[in-house]
């Protein structure tokens, strides 16, 4: 691999062609916006100025790795890539098209690869006249920073072109876990219970977010659910929630909360126009006053806020001062993240080992698996039916796999 092309200038595009330059490679950065393209680099100049303030890059190598950043609007310039990574918005018939106008520019040798998270490569590569050399990597937001990228072999990528792409993505310092061609395939997947719990709860007036938020930082994250998508974007979370519903033929645990789609419709979309769950000003973050609500008084089995206290004290490394709303939301969610786990196993997804490496290379303290040692699966077992009957719901059903563990 000598030049690499890069489809999309937006925040993933953008970190995607910081990573490969760093790397020492000459990269071709695509977008049809000049001005794109332009607060692209903008935004690289910021990051790599950062890395030389906390000591990652060295001073001299600023101003190197901008010049290995070649911006066009142009994808006849692709004629020298070895391989393109694709990263435009979770819009399958944009892909399919994007794929077919690289199909029929790139040499046959160049591998096209897609960034989406949770659409099918395979349907994405059947664009093409060239299926075999289509294959899905799934960086993680800010790849410069999260190592993890999930290599999705399609129905019809090679075996060659598999290996050529693990091959370099370790060259540059990542780490890719191959994974089947499924929806939202290791970690959106899986993780699509950290978000889907915690805005259910909120929705039914079960706790608030920040309460929440604050729940799972006492778990060992930086940022809460809330404050997590409205990094990523509440319209990308949104998508892939859709996303990942339909594709599991609106299987009931993975459906989306109808109040996260009326926010996107009102343009509050996080970070990026500065109000989504929270609005934010400057470095200062605080709750729209309009999301606060008066919390509804559910009263739970104590079997079942038993169970949830023992998840909790089970996965806190401090002696927890939650209450009881919080216990619920925590221990709801790391209990679907588990049985999530055995169902994505059970599927042959991938194996235990790289589902729990996955999630710790995107900074989750511990993998489903991990977690379900940890907890005990019998706990998660009793938990899950029990919360069957107290939200009257079977979308807490546990999986075969876990049951018969």
């Amino acid at each position: 691999m000598n030049t690499i092309g890069v489809v999309g200038a937006g925040r993933m595009g953008s970190g995607i062609a910081q990573v490969m330059a760093q790397a020492g490679y000459d990269v071709i950065l695509f977008d049809i916006s000049n001005e794109t393209l332009q607060n692209a680099l903008e935004k690289i100049r910021a990051h790599l100025q950062r890395a030389i303030e906390i000591g990652t890059i060295k001073k001299e190598q600023f101003r190197n790795i901008l010049t290995k950043i070649h911006p066009t609007t142009k994808l006849k310039h692709f004629i020298t890539a070895d391989i393109v990574f694709e990263a435009v918005i979770e819009d399958i018939d944009v892909k399919r098209k994007i794929f077919q106008e690289l199909d029929d520019r790139c040499p046959p040798s160049t591998i096209l690869a897609t960034n989406t998270s949770s659409m099918s490569v395979t349907k994405i590569a059947s664009a093409t006249e060239n299926p075999y050399r289509v294959i899905g990597t799934h960086f993680f937001n800010p790849p410069y920073v999260l190592k993890l990228v999930e290599v999705v072999k399609a129905q019809h990528t090679s075996d060659e072109v598999v290996e050529k792409t693990v091959e370099f993505l370790k060259k540059i310092g990542h780490s890719p876990i191959v994974v089947k061609d499924s929806p939202g395939f290791i970690v959106n997947r899986i993780s699509r219970h950290f978000y889907l719990e915690p805005l259910r709860a909120y929705e039914i007036g079960l706790a608030e977010i920040e309460e929440i938020d604050q729940a799972f930082k006492l778990f060992g994250l930086e940022l809460g659910p809330f404050e997590v998508i409205d990094y990523v974007g509440l319209d990308v979370n949104y998508v892939v929630s859709r996303s990942i519903y339909e594709r599991f033929n609106y299987e009931e645990r993975f459906k989306p909360v109808t109040f996260q789609a009326k926010l996107v419709e009102a343009g509050l979309l996080g970070r990026k126009t500065n109000a989504g769950f929270y609005y934010y000003v400057g470095k200062e973050k605080k709750l729209h006053d309009f999301l606060r609500r008066e919390k509804v008084k559910y009263k739970f089995g104590k079997k079942f806020i038993n169970l949830a206290d023992t998840i909790c004290k089970k996965i806190l490394s401090q002696k927890n001062e939650l209450n009881e709303s919080q216990k619920v939301v925590l221990a709801l969610t790391i209990a679907m993240i588990i049985n999530e786990g055995f169902y994505a196993l059970m599927e042959g997804l991938a194996s235990k080992e790289d589902i729990d490496l996955a999630f710790k290379l995107v900074k989750f303290p511990a993998g489903p698996f991990e977690l379900g040692e940890q907890i005990g699966l019998k706990n998660i077992i009793n938990f899950l039916n029990l919360a069957c009957e107290e939200f009257i719901s079977n979308r807490y059903k546990p999986a075969l796999l876990l049951v018969k563990s």
